[in-house]
Formats: C-alpha cells, structure tokens, sequence
C-alpha cells in the first residue's frame, strides 16, 4: 500500500464502538495493519459495557475461557497489544447514548478520523450515525441482528 498510505494508518484516530465478533475482527485488522501504532500520535477509543460470556467464545476469537466475566473491551484491547504491542488503544465500558455525550462529545468526535460501528443494537447504530453526521465524520458501519450481519 506504499509508505504514504502506512503513515496516514500509523496515526489514525479511530472509535471503535462495540467488542462482539465483528468488534474482535476489526480490532485484529487494525493491529495487522498498524492502525494508531505511532508513539505520539493516532489513538484506538473501543467501549462496550458488556461482558464476556461463555456463548461468545465460539465466535469472539480475542477471548479464552479464564476471560468469562470479564469487560469485553478491556480484554479485547489487552489481546489487541499481543498482537502489535506498539497500538495506542483505549478501552472503555460505556454505553454510546444521550447520556455519554459529557464523554462522547462534539469535540471528541471532531478528533476522530473515523468511527466503526460493531454493534447488535439497531437503535445504537442510529444514533451513532447521527452523531456522526452531526460532526461530519467518516462512519464505518457494521453489525448484526439475530443471526443476519450488516
């Protein structure tokens, strides 16, 4: 992809929203690709307020059974590092909704490159989408419903 294009993903500002099956995948595709691996600059935000469980270790590649019970952002950012320790990511457990704006704000969407859905939550997608829209921001939008992906 040449050294120009591996430049601009070294420094990537990207929001993750969402540590499921699609969440793992994307969080192993930007570790290969180096995405946010610059040491002053670019920065993976991922959250997802749940919870490992052990229905999810067929399909979320990141976790092991000693995880279950553990935040899935947390863990998934941990194994993250072990596949490129030089990432700058950061883990929260928050919900993406009216009530986080104090955390997700006009400005922190300002600093983003891009924001990644992997979500299962349609009415969550939404609003990311409006917020996205609102700050004119690039949205890369993925996810589920049922057994069906998007």
């Amino acid at each position: 992809i040449g050294e120009s294009m591996c430049q601009k993903l070294y420094n990537l500002n990207v929001f993750l929203v969402g540590c499921g099956a699609i969440g793992c995948e994307m969080l192993k595709n930007f570790a290969l690709l180096g995405i946010a691996s610059r040491q002053d600059k670019g920065m993976i935000t991922v959250t997802d307020p749940d919870l490992i469980e052990k229905s999810n270790l067929n399909r979320q590649f990141l976790f092991r059974p000693h995880h279950i019970q553990k935040p899935k952002s947390c863990t998934a950012a941990m194994a993250t590092l072990e596949i490129n320790p030089e990432l700058n990511i950061d883990a929260h457990l928050n919900k993406v909704y009216p009530a986080t704006e104090n955390i997700y704000s006009d400005k922190f969407y300002m600093k983003q490159n891009v924001v990644v859905t992997a979500l299962d939550n349609v009415e969550a997608r939404r609003y990311i989408d409006s917020r996205c829209v609102a700050n004119q921001c690039p949205l890369l939008d993925s996810g589920t419903m049922g057994t069906k992906g998007h």
